[in-house]
């Protein structure tokens, strides 16, 4: 018996790939920074003496600046 598309999709649910909570890239999602930035500025903290979990507070407080190469009008 052939399973048709429409059939396979309902036998096969996709798994989503949830972050656990409290992680890091939960954290980014939740602010809506990019986990590499996050990470970025974790490492420039930690390494200038604060404290890894007050870094973080810091690092998600903190505004995204602008992308790219700034226009010329």
């Amino acid at each position: 018996m052939k399973i048709t598309p429409h059939e396979q999709r309902v036998l096969v649910p996709r798994k989503r790939n949830t972050p656990k909570e409290g992680s890091l890239s939960a954290r980014a999602a939740l602010s809506k920074v990019p986990v590499g930035t996050l990470k970025t500025r974790l490492k420039k903290l930690v390494e200038s003496g604060l404290d890894r979990d007050r870094a973080i507070e810091v690092a998600l407080g903190r505004p995204i600046g602008p992308q790219g190469r700034p226009r010329k009008f």
